[in-house]
């Protein structure tokens, strides 16, 4: 089968991607006990109901380090936002609960805050070993940012999804070539492209097939041993040059033909190769609105369900 993982480094490519594993937390997040607020730190039980309460600064604890010093009763420590909270302490007040006076004191009015406020546990968001993100969820702006505060350098997620798609007819002309009669010009692979694109999947362009079974099993077979799943567009209905059904049936099965939708309703599914090399197959009618009608409701969903769900197709970032 192919390697269907990959581990991406540069976490920015992983943004929109699916998790191949489970994401296990190195640390704890935050990883110590810290201050909510800009304030004073100070041991909660010196708190009275009813009353004021007056405390000597002895010291500034700053984000980044933790502070030494010891702090008695009757003392606070000056604390700022993420901050180590000192040992002992359990209680910030913000600053503006406080009145300063000249002396290095400060007082908190009566009845402002309780004891344990304004303190942040340590792993309060996320505890050490536990799953951070699970496997097969996706990697939003959000996500990514998650990933970055556990400080992993890599993430393993799906590969991307890979979808070759053709175009089929004697009658389809590619963009440039000179108009003929009873010609049209290809829109339906500028249309699945788009589409395509825009769910972010891989996309391998293998251009019109004319309408001839030895070129469109060519193509299918070069199809199976690349993508993981193959859209094209015409020879599905019952003309006498419409060979993509059988050729589908030749090379692999055939789930389901037709479906109850107009226009769209030929719509062939199934599975094209062999167990090494096997991709999922859709092939809808040719009129390029079906064929944007027969993506964006049908074959689009099943492609999402496919990326999110194979177990096997895996990347590191």
């Amino acid at each position: 089968r192919r390697q269907r993982q990959m581990c991406i480094r540069d976490r920015f490519s992983a943004l929109g991607r699916v998790l191949a594993q489970d994401v296990i937390s190195p640390v704890s997040v935050p990883p110590h006990d810290n201050s909510a607020m800009d304030g004073y730190a100070f041991a909660g039980a010196q708190l009275v109901a009813g009353q004021p309460l007056t405390l000597r600064v002895v010291g500034t604890a700053l984000a980044g380090k933790a502070w030494a010093g010891t702090v008695a009763a009757g003392e606070c420590v000056k604390i700022m936002t993420g901050a180590i909270m000192p040992a002992g302490l359990d209680t910030v007040v913000p600053q503006e609960f406080t009145t300063a006076a000249a002396d290095g004191h400060i007082t908190i009015a009566a009845d402002v805050l309780r004891a344990g406020d304004n303190r942040r546990f340590k792993g309060e968001d996320i505890m050490e070993g536990r799953v951070a993100l699970a496997r097969g969820e996706l990697l939003t702006p959000a996500a990514l940012g998650l990933v970055a505060s556990l400080g992993l350098p890599t993430v393993t997620v799906v590969r991307r999804l890979r979808v070759a798609y053709f175009s089929t007819g004697d009658e389809i002309l590619s963009l440039g070539e000179a108009p003929r009669e009873g010609a049209v010009y290809d829109s339906n692979r500028y249309t699945v492209f788009g589409l395509l694109t825009r769910m972010g999947v891989e996309v391998i362009d293998l251009g019109v097939v004319r309408d001839e079974p030895a070129l469109l099993e060519a193509a299918f077979r070069q199809a199976a041993q690349q993508a993981d799943a193959i859209i094209t567009s015409g020879g599905v209905s019952v003309g006498e040059a419409d060979h993509t059904r059988t050729m589908m049936k030749k090379l692999g099965d055939v789930a389901f033909w037709r479906i109850a939708m107009r226009p769209g309703r030929p719509m062939a599914v199934g599975r094209i190769g062999n167990a090494e090399n096997q991709a999922i197959s859709a092939s809808s009618a040719s009129a390029s609105c079906s064929n944007s009608y027969q993506n964006d409701i049908n074959t689009a969903p099943g492609l999402s369900l496919i990326h999110i769900s194979e177990p096997t197709r895996q990347a590191e970032i």
